[in-house]
């Protein structure tokens, strides 16, 4: 697997155990929240346990005092305590539905507390029916706190069933919260150290990438500075081979006009010698002008921009600052191979009849404009070239090469009204002992 692949799946790992981790965060959480629920539940189940027990006790006491005063107004309370008693009893039923153990109780004490009720009645109709005597209220007060006993060691076991329930339940959340807690930990802990891993093998993919870019910048540059170098080789070879047996083969046929009849085939050979010499001369010079070498870029400069003006019929207007000191070697070489891609460019592809071309010190930069006034770039075409000069093709390539690789930048702006291509690149001086020779275009070429 490719070293992206890894990163790719060390992230979809990493989002895994991210979402494992908050999975086992949410249940924790919900345990916590159903742990706190039972409490409260359990706790309101024995809170109703005290409230069945006091109601309970007040109606006795209500029953004792009817029987010591027999005063029949207390009937009423007693009545009406008895109807909260059995309202308490059917509350604990209800909130004990899902225990069947408690439910057994809850018949149980229902039953106890119906014959308690029972037996407070009997003494009460005792008394209302004036037979009531010591002895036999004292039976039924026997018999009372019989029930009575019973229906608390009942209450009290179903206290402590609901007390250990909730111990038991508790204990469950906190084994499934420590589960859960472990999960969420280590699922975190492994979410961080992929994502860790991801982030390193990225930052080596782009280390890699960085490198690969770098070497290929490196061999593009080697290569630019080869074909300058096998430019420079050809304009030499074609100035003092081809010009110079071109030469030659002038002057003989030039003897030979003289010592032979007028012949208008030789005048013919004539001119077309003389305007090979020129072909040559010119693909010489725009191969690699020798004013580049000697007179600097301002003079190639002027030559260039005049021819291609004569060639190509286009009007350039050609502003280059007299305040322009001569540029280092490779950096005017640089400015000359953009200034004719551009003007190339121009004459190509946008139809336009005039350009203005500038080159002047801005700062510690020199700065080469090349603005044309045609048909302009599309806004795609032109956000494509800007991510990528490759996309313009080999020669937009070349010049962002170029200028990268002396530490310079590449601007380009279009609309429909026109493009302009801006290079500015640090203006570095030719040593003193370089100085350039004050050369015409003239006398190179003769």
């Amino acid at each position: 697997m490719s070293s992206m692949g890894k990163a790719n799946a060390a992230l979809a790992a990493a989002v895994i155990f991210l979402l494992l981790s908050g999975g086992a965060a949410y249940l924790a959480f919900s345990r916590l929240y159903a742990s706190e629920g039972w409490v409260h539940h359990t706790r309101d189940v024995q809170s109703t346990f005290a409230q069945f027990s006091m109601t309970m006790s007040r109606a006795a006491r209500l029953r004792a005092e009817f029987i010591d005063s027999g005063d029949l107004s207390i009937l009423q309370r007693q009545a009406e305590v008895v109807q909260q008693v059995r309202n308490t009893l059917s509350s604990i039923r209800q909130m004990t539905a899902d225990n069947a153990q408690e439910q057994a109780n809850c018949a149980k004490l229902s039953q106890l507390t119906e014959e308690r009720i029972d037996l407070m009645n009997q003494a009460i109709e005792l008394k209302k029916s004036g037979q009531s005597t010591l002895t036999a209220q004292a039976k039924i007060t026997r018999d009372i706190v019989s029930t009575a006993e019973d229906s608390d060691e009942l209450l009290q076991a179903m206290y402590d069933q609901e007390t250990e329930l909730l111990s038991q339940r508790q204990s469950r959340v906190r084994r499934t919260s420590t589960l859960l807690e472990v999960i969420l930990v280590a699922s975190f802990a492994l979410a961080v150290g992929l994502f860790v891993v991801h982030h390193r093998l990225i930052t080596d993919e782009v280390r890699a990438r960085s490198r690969a870019e770098a070497a290929q910048r490196t061999i593009s540059a080697k290569l630019l500075t080869v074909q300058d170098e096998e430019r420079r080789k050809f304009a030499r070879e074609l100035h003092d081979s081809v010009g110079q047996h071109l030469a030659a083969l002038k002057m003989a046929i030039s003897i030979l006009i003289r010592k032979l009849p007028p012949d208008p085939m030789l005048q013919d050979c004539i001119r077309m010698i003389d305007d090979s010499i020129s072909e040559t001369r010119t693909i010489s010079h725009l191969l690699h002008p020798p004013l580049l070498d000697e007179a600097g870029l301002n003079s190639a400069s002027r030559w260039f921009v005049e021819g291609f003006a004569e060639r190509s019929g286009i009007d350039v207007h050609l502003d280059i600052s007299e305040q322009l000191p001569r540029l280092t070697e490779p950096t005017e070489l640089v400015l000359f191979r953009v200034l004719q891609e551009s003007l190339t460019n121009v004459h190509r592809h946008s139809g336009a009849k005039r350009a203005d071309v500038s080159l002047r010190p801005e700062g510690t930069s020199a700065v080469l404009r090349v603005k044309d006034y045609g048909r302009g770039i599309a806004p795609v075409v032109l956000e494509k070239l800007q991510e990528d000069g490759a996309s313009g093709g080999v020669g937009l390539a070349g010049m962002k090469e170029r200028v990268r690789e002396i530490g310079g930048i590449i601007e380009m702006n279009s609309s429909t009204s026109g493009t302009e291509l801006t290079v500015r690149v640090p203006a570095l001086r030719k040593p003193s002992n370089h100085a350039s020779l004050s050369i015409t275009e003239h006398e190179v070429k003769q």
